[in-house]
């Protein structure tokens, strides 16, 4: 049992999965991994779309790990799916929640590190990764 100041969150719900105490362990949980910080930053630039539209705007995710992420980013309030108004009900689209949405911030952060960080392996010339040139 954690301490009366400690809380423990499992994710999704799901009681047989490991707890988690630290807050920022859950938050690297919910939006780590390969896929779904790139997910998120073409929601936070370009707002709702729809899942094709995904599909140009993350390059190399496939249909399968793009719909498992969408999907876990949904169970975590980050994302929501909802129908157009318009001619075509059928249309969904995705959007970032309101939790979702308060993550600009953070990539705003993130990208001026990543500015930074390739600055100095630019005037290092000794970079431990190199990044390939856009064309």
């Amino acid at each position: 049992m954690p301490a009366s100041d400690e809380r423990e969150f499992r994710l999704n719900g799901d009681e047989g999965a490991e707890a988690v105490r630290c807050p920022l362990e859950l938050a690297i949980r919910v939006i780590g991994g390969k896929w779904k910080m790139l997910v998120l930053r073409s929601l936070l630039l370009a707002g709702a779309q729809r899942y094709n539209h995904f599909l140009r705007s993350v390059p190399g995710i496939s249909p399968k790990e793009l719909t498992r992420n969408l999907r876990e980013l949904e169970r975590a309030g980050l994302v929501a799916r909802a129908r157009c108004d318009g001619e075509r009900r059928d249309i969904e689209v995705y959007a970032l929640t309101d939790t979702g949405a308060s993550l600009l911030p953070t990539f705003r952060a993130l990208g001026a590190f990543g500015e930074r960080l390739a600055r100095n392996w630019a005037e290092a010339e000794t970079a431990p990764v190199r990044l390939r040139e856009r064309a």
